[in-house]
């Protein structure tokens, strides 16, 4: 899980952009998901493993 303070801030796109990238070329067959604060994380898991 990559978190809110990496990609909801605007400044940080180019890095979001990198780290999605490189962790799918390094993991293929990696699932992403994402929450949308901190209380919605285990919903975000939940959802990814499904």
């Amino acid at each position: 899980m990559i978190g809110g303070a990496v990609r909801a801030v605007p400044e940080h796109t180019v890095l979001f952009e990198r780290l999605v990238n490189a962790i799918a070329d390094a993991a293929p067959r990696i699932r992403f998901c994402f929450n949308t604060s901190p209380e919605t994380t285990l919903d975000a898991l939940r959802r990814a493993a499904a």
